[in-house]
């Protein structure tokens, strides 16, 4: 009786899945992210979760790896990207430009829903806390990058009462996170910005060790990095992809991202970063 049972459930959920009127969805589904590393290794480390989502979704995924911040805003607003994986920060710009609707974001293993912002300088430089800075180069990442360069700016203006501008010799953009992460270990760039996952990713991709950095500085809470879906696509595979995302259990992909899985995300949680989005280096002086 029990497997008869459980044989109509299991036939109820798939006539349910059948059901999803999917005549006003795309041929396929763009997914984007914002570019943390090279467009090599960041397309070989997402293909498991295009995969998964190419199957759940019974379309063909493609991923693109972002060639900066705004391109992937651009993107997405004009039609070329459907689903975004942004910080924060950038999340506002798309939600703001392209429509984007939060609706998963990451769990992290270390902080649960959040992250931080870090600046690092290399083991062994003498460059231990934010006085020794004083007269270097800074290396940012992107001017769209939330942990590195919006908090960055924002703890230097409202915490810790510096002007980047007088206060280092020259700041400048690295472009991703990794380029400031094996920047700062090779020493070609004295000290930078980044986020203390993108250094986890780094330790489990062989690139560096945890203890090749000294952290100068660790940022307040960010909230979780949130996925993103354009908000002109079908309600119906908004929800799918949202559903899918919850139910990713790839470990071995999670874990090596320092994550455990996805959590329901709303716009509501990030509104109040607008504050933090606005400090550049012009109104910072």
């Amino acid at each position: 009786m029990k497997k008869f049972g459980s044989l109509v459930v299991m036939l109820l959920l798939g006539l349910t899945f059948a059901q999803v009127d999917k005549s006003d969805w795309p041929a396929e589904v763009v997914f984007a992210t914002v570019p943390v590393e090279t467009t090599e290794d960041a397309t070989a480390k997402m293909q498991p979760l295009v995969d998964y989502l190419s199957e759940r979704l019974g379309i063909p995924v493609t991923f693109r790896n972002g060639a900066d911040y705004a391109a992937v805003t651009i993107a997405m607003q004009s039609g070329q990207v459907d689903i975004g994986w942004f910080g924060p920060g950038s999340y506002l710009d798309a939600y703001d430009q392209a429509g984007a609707e939060a609706v998963v974001k990451e769990n992290s293993l270390t902080a649960g829903d959040g992250y931080f912002s870090v600046i690092i300088a290399k083991k062994g430089s003498g460059i231990e806390s934010i006085e020794d800075l004083q007269g270097l180069e800074f290396a940012f990442v992107d001017p769209g990058s939330t942990s590195g360069f919006r908090v960055p700016m924002y703890s230097f203006c409202n915490q810790l009462g510096i002007e980047p501008k007088e206060y280092f010799k020259r700041t400048y953009f690295a472009g991703t996170h990794e380029n400031v992460i094996l920047g700062v270990m090779n020493g070609s760039i004295q000290v930078g910005a980044t986020y203390d996952l993108g250094i986890v990713n780094a330790v489990n991709k062989g690139q560096v060790k945890e203890d090749d950095f000294d952290i100068v500085f660790t940022s307040d809470k960010i909230p979780a990095s949130p996925i993103a879906v354009r908000g002109a696509l079908p309600d119906s595979l908004k929800q799918e992809i949202q559903t899918a995302l919850l139910e990713f259990d790839d470990m071995e992909f999670l874990n090596n991202l320092g994550f455990s899985n996805f959590l329901e995300a709303s716009h509501e949680e990030y509104e109040f970063f607008r504050e933090i989005n606005q400090y550049n280096e012009v109104n910072c002086l």
